[in-house]
């Protein structure tokens, strides 16, 4: 992808964060868009399918989330490895988290046959639905060895400088997904079936290709001579996971809290919360893209021996930062009422007001550091203060919410507990990522 207009006269280290950032960027968001895509093609199968792949949906991503530190805690230990040139290390580390995504999605597909039922019939569906919602999670779970396997290699390739081919098996399994979904579904009338079977095919071949493109990178390295420390690195990959793990727990159950809370007040305002929360959360995909990239960047530069504190890389991704930020602080506030129009109708456009517009676009201004400081602090292997701000800061959100709550039942209370939380996160992760 060539570089855009203003970037061609700027320093070397924006263009490095470019390069790392767009394809992760692209890979953000396809995803979500392949989910709109599966929910149209079963809602032409009909309401009971598209209830069904919703339940299944759900359900799935909870799951593979659970093993989300493939991704995230890969990235800065490779590019580490990678830039010392301890390459024997390096093939033992990715050869172990191989092993591992094969184990754990084996694991993720048995877990999700022995216990679908309960988990299915946690939601209270029919049994119609249910049906449908069990068929679509058992096919579809048979991928999830590869979709982790996939998560893996990219993860790997990304440490290695190798971005862009995140970018090409985003948009491969995006592109087979659609294109798998529409002819088993609809054209071939395999309904709910084919869906989930679309799912399990696009990543088979796209985690094919990717362990092909990391076994071949990996080959052109040269030999080292270094004595691997397996149990260092074994140990490492699972106190990285353990901490990613942890503070994903937090986090989630923290956002779990603002849609619960919002239910007790009415359905309007569970349902404009719903909304927020995900315009909130697609907001973010920029600031996420250069954080995951600045792990690979942070990783590399103190690995070199050079402090990343008031480093050139340092003062660009807070600059590049800011300037997203107050994009997002300006833009939102501007046009909230008319993005809530937009998606949840007329109805609703008396619920926001100048003080939730307030609120929520300065989330999005203190949130686009918080976030940034999660990649930072994973680049500078601060894996147990990345999930201690985290934990920290979802704690007091929590407890903010639920008080404010039975104070002033607004929605207006929970989105003060979001920001106060972010605030908290934040200057925390400002605070640890200034030392090394």
């Amino acid at each position: 992808m060539r570089l855009p207009r203003f970037l061609k006269k700027v320093n070397k280290v924006k263009i490095d964060i470019w390069n790392n950032s767009y394809p992760i960027f692209i890979w953000l968001v396809t995803e979500p868009i392949v989910g709109l895509v599966d929910s149209k093609i079963a809602g032409l199968l009909g309401e009971r399918s598209l209830s069904g792949v919703g339940i299944g949906e759900t359900i799935y991503f909870v799951l593979v989330w659970v093993f989300i530190f493939l991704a995230y805690g890969t990235t800065p230990l490779v590019a580490k490895l990678n830039t010392q040139q301890k390459f024997r290390s390096l093939a033992y580390f990715v050869n172990y988290g191989k092993n591992m995504s094969l184990l754990l999605g084996v694991l993720g597909t048995v877990l999700i046959f022995i216990f679908s039922e309960y988990l299915i019939g946690s939601f209270d569906p029919s049994s119609e639905v249910g049906e449908e919602a069990r068929i679509y999670l058992w096919i579809r779970s048979i991928g999830i060895t590869f979709y982790l396997v996939n998560m893996h290699s990219t993860a790997v390739l990304r440490g290695l400088r190798y971005p862009k081919i995140t970018l090409q098996s985003a948009l491969l399994v995006s592109t087979l997904n659609i294109f798998f979904s529409y002819c088993f579904a609809i054209i071939l009338d395999y309904g709910i079936l084919g869906i989930g079977l679309a799912s399990t095919l696009s990543f088979l071949i796209t985690s094919i290709y990717s362990s092909s493109v990391q076994r071949s990178k990996l080959q052109l390295l040269t030999q080292s001579n270094e004595n691997v420390d397996k149990s260092y690195l074994r140990k490492k990959f699972f106190s990285i996971g353990f901490q990613i793990l942890l503070r994903s727990m937090f986090l989630t159950g923290f956002m779990t809290v603002l849609r619960n809370q919002a239910s007790l007040l009415s359905m309007k305002d569970i349902a404009i919360q719903h909304v927020l929360l995900q315009l909130w959360s697609f907001g973010y995909v920029a600031i996420d893209s250069i954080a995951i990239a600045s792990q690979t960047l942070i990783s590399e530069h103190i690995s070199k021996g050079i402090k990343y504190y008031k480093s050139e890389l340092y003062s660009n991704l807070i600059q590049l930062t800011a300037i997203i930020s107050i994009f997002l602080l300006t833009t939102s506030y501007l046009f909230l009422d008319k993005l809530i129009i937009f998606f949840a109708g007329e109805s609703f456009s008396q619920l926001s007001n100048t003080q939730l517009r307030l609120l929520f676009s300065i989330s999005l201004l203190f949130g686009s550091f918080a976030f940034l400081w999660d990649g930072v602090l994973l680049g500078l292997d601060k894996v147990y203060e990345f999930a201690f701000i985290t934990v920290w800061s979802s704690i007091i959100g929590i407890v903010l919410a639920i008080y404010l709550i039975q104070r002033d039942p607004s929605i207006i209370s929970l989105w003060i507990a979001l920001v106060v939380s972010l605030v908290v996160r934040s200057f925390l992760g400002f605070k640890y990522q200034r030392s090394e």
